[in-house]
């Protein structure tokens, strides 16, 4: 039997504590999974609020994580809210103690402040990277990675990072076929790699402004599966090229050939989510040319080929968790 450890705070994700109890708290015996001893440990055994809504009651105190094979940090709706004494107390112990700490998602703010990410990697969701890097100042973070590991300290990105993170334990610990008989109880594929990047939307940034550089992006956008460039947008806008270059970077934060690059890949992905059409003809319509050429920009932009995004994106409408990513964030 291998003993879990929850540490339970105020503001305790809801949802990351469900993950929690997906993994560890059901009886999978069938299945050859577990047992498991899921010990959630609060302050004093009172009841903690979780967010968005409901409370749990702890089963043990602090004193409970003492003894754990892997004590986990679920996130918290306020990642810099004070982390108690007594629970940072705890944690130092446990992984002095030899004990695995992990945290999913902003949960690594906790570790943050008990200085367990000092010297190591670490990552959040994206949303939260500057701030993790201001409260562990002494971690090395990953900005564009599923989770993290070194030295029995783990950090994910996201609550669906959380999952994998989860996942990633138990077939470390317990085996590759432990975990794919796990994995598909939860139906989710059986490994996404921690080094593989968070898939983190990039929307057109605001309307610019100026009437040229807006309507010149979307013809543009209309035009994508044409042998279209750079001095094609010039043209369209009517300006110079260093005009045009100048008014471009202030509206969009980007330049010209950056941006259309970006648009193709995006349109890629749509492709690829929405049709059974071959990488060739995707990358074609896309106006990237080449499979070649599309599988280089979409591993740049999202660390994954072709084939590993269609099977995720496809396989998430047929009611699969998550997909199976070969490569190198979920909301908040």
């Amino acid at each position: 039997m291998r003993v879990i450890g929850v540490l339970l705070l105020p503001g305790t994700r809801q949802f990351d504590l469900g993950v929690i109890g997906e993994v560890w708290a059901q009886d999978r015996a069938d299945s050859g999974i577990g047992p498991f001893e899921l010990r959630l440990c609060g302050a004093g055994r009172s009841a903690t609020m979780l967010h968005p809504i409901g409370q749990v009651k702890p089963t043990h105190g602090l004193a409970g994580l003492a003894g754990c094979d892997l004590v986990l940090a679920p996130g918290r709706a306020d990642p810099l809210a004070e982390v108690p004494a007594s629970a940072v107390r705890a944690l130092q112990r446990s992984h002095a103690a030899g004990a695995t700490v992990a945290a999913l998602c902003s949960g690594a703010f906790t570790l943050a402040a008990a200085g367990l990410l000092d010297g190591r990697a670490a990552t959040t969701h994206w949303r939260l990277l500057d701030e993790l890097e201001l409260a562990a100042p002494a971690a090395r973070v990953h900005r564009d990675v599923l989770y993290t590991e070194e030295n029995e300290v783990l950090t994910s990105a996201g609550v669906v990072g959380g999952l994998d993170l989860c996942l990633h334990l138990v077939r470390r610990d317990h085996g590759a076929e432990v975990a794919a008989a796990l994995a598909r109880r939860l139906v989710m594929p059986p490994a996404r790699e921690g080094g593989q990047r968070q898939y983190i939307e990039s929307p057109l940034p605001t309307r610019p402004s100026r009437a040229g550089i807006a309507s010149t992006m979307d013809w543009a956008l209309a035009r994508l599966g044409e042998e279209i460039g750079v001095e094609d947008l010039v043209g369209h806008a009517g300006m110079s090229t260093r005009t045009f270059h100048r008014e471009f970077a202030g509206a969009t934060g980007s330049t010209p050939g950056r941006w259309l690059r970006g648009q193709r890949v995006r349109y890629a992905q749509r492709l690829l989510e929405a049709t059974e059409l071959p990488v060739e003809r995707v990358a074609r319509r896309a106006g990237l040319g080449t499979a070649a050429n599309l599988r280089r920009r979409l591993r740049d932009e999202v660390g994954v080929g072709p084939d590993s995004y269609r099977r995720t994106f496809r396989q998430r409408d047929q009611g699969v968790t998550v997909g199976e990513w070969s490569s190198t964030s979920t909301s908040s």
